[in-house]
């Protein structure tokens, strides 16, 4: 959630700048999308590898350590 923060004002403070004659513009649903993908991608990613290790013996599991 972190990320997705951090990513979306980076994005709202870097279009405030004029590249090469260009002003960029934000539509507003855009920074929605931008964290909202942001999140489900950190709790797929956060989610299924602890759901497979909460799944495995514990003996298991650190065998592989």
């Amino acid at each position: 959630m972190i990320g997705g923060i951090a990513g979306v004002l980076t994005g709202v403070i870097g279009s405030q700048f004029t590249i090469a004659g260009v002003h960029p513009v934000i539509a507003p649903y855009s920074i929605a999308l931008a964290f909202g993908a942001a999140l489900l991608t950190g709790l797929f990613f956060g989610t299924y590898p602890a759901s497979r290790a909460a799944a495995m013996r514990p003996i298991q599991a650190l065998r592989f350590e």
